[in-house]
């Protein structure tokens, strides 16, 4: 069996929903098979996953409808968007409908806490791979619509040198610290982060190269996954790597940047008890294929997947620290 034969069997059963959560298979079957190059590893992976979790099943009776746009954050209406994708994607190249949705729904990149985004990336991944899997971002194009949650971003711009004082001062704002500290849900949280008077001049965007704003970026992330191992902090991460894979599909990239910054900062800005001190220093060194074999034997689909994402930014922006963090996370 191939990978896509895989993916596809049974992204056709289950939609990306998994009651409130979401419904990670494909993203992790993937993951497995490019760590490992095993398929008889990634289909036993795959049977225990599904023995484990139980993912919301198609529904095979749905609405037609006239537009994608009718679906816009109505996660009910993910089989009915997926229709129309399907029918787009006959009428247009594949890459077109990707750049579209993106280019016309950037604030959107955030939303199920990263993981329309982080799926469309793996299924682009996966049908540069083989074409066979222009099923998968198909499906991935309706969940990020389906699951759409708009956000916002930030005006004023920072150097990379700035960026840990400038989030300590954002810690330290009496205001912020209250939506942080209440007992509201993730979204309420966000939407009362961007209602706040002023929040966009509050936050910051990072100047220069895409290299530096990743590299800030990850100047928070690191310590702060390191503090406090918090699968908010994880999924900003995840996040940001899907945004560099999808970068191709971008009119403006250095814009999408800032717009992901402003997301990252601001679902950070909702953990209460962030942690950013970069007090963990130690290195545990290992290979980055001794770091994948360890870590693909996690049934913790987040290990997998935090081990496949530190692994692509370290080899592209060379953060040695993303290795040594990947090796604690997979157990050594």
């Amino acid at each position: 069996m191939k990978i896509a034969d895989l993916i596809n069997k049974y992204g056709e059963i289950y939609t990306p929903y998994m009651s409130g959560l979401v419904n990670h298979l494909p993203m992790v079957q993937l993951a497995l098979y490019k760590m490992t190059d095993d398929m008889d590893y990634v289909e036993k992976y795959t049977e225990d996953y599904l023995v484990k979790s139980r993912m919301d099943s198609i529904n095979e009776n749905h609405e037609v409808i006239g537009s994608i746009e009718e679906c816009l954050g109505k996660r009910e209406m993910y089989e009915a968007c997926l229709d129309k994708i399907r029918s787009k994607s006959k009428e247009q190249n594949l890459d077109d409908l990707i750049g579209y949705i993106l280019n016309r729904y950037p604030l959107g990149m955030s939303s199920a806490l990263f993981h329309t985004t982080i799926r469309l990336a793996y299924g682009v991944e996966g049908m540069d791979i083989d074409s066979d899997l222009e099923a998968e971002v198909e499906r991935a194009l309706a969940f990020y619509i389906t699951a759409y949650r708009e956000g916002d971003v930030f005006s004023r711009a920072i150097s990379k040198e700035e960026v840990v004082p400038e989030m300590h001062r954002l810690l330290e704002n009496e205001e912020i610290n209250r939506i942080r500290k209440s007992d509201s849900g993730l979204g309420q949280k966000i939407k009362d982060l961007y209602n706040l008077e002023g929040y966009k001049n509050l936050g910051f965007i990072i100047k220069g190269t895409e290299s530096e704003k990743v590299k800030g970026l990850f100047e928070i992330l690191i310590p702060a996954y390191r503090n406090g191992k918090s699968i908010r902090v994880l999924h900003c991460m995840t996040g940001l790597q899907a945004l560099v894979v999808l970068k191709r599909y971008f009119d403006n990239y250095e814009e999408v940047l800032d717009i992901m910054t402003t997301l990252i900062i601001t679902h950070l800005l909702t953990e209460d008890g962030l942690d950013i001190k970069n007090s963990d220093k130690r290195a545990v060194l290992k290979t980055w294929e001794e770091i994948f074999q360890k870590g693909s034997k996690s049934m913790d689909v987040h290990t997998v997947k935090l081990a496949y994402t530190c692994e692509k930014m370290d080899r592209l922006f060379h953060i040695s620290e993303l290795r040594y963090m990947a090796a604690k996370v997979v157990g050594y």
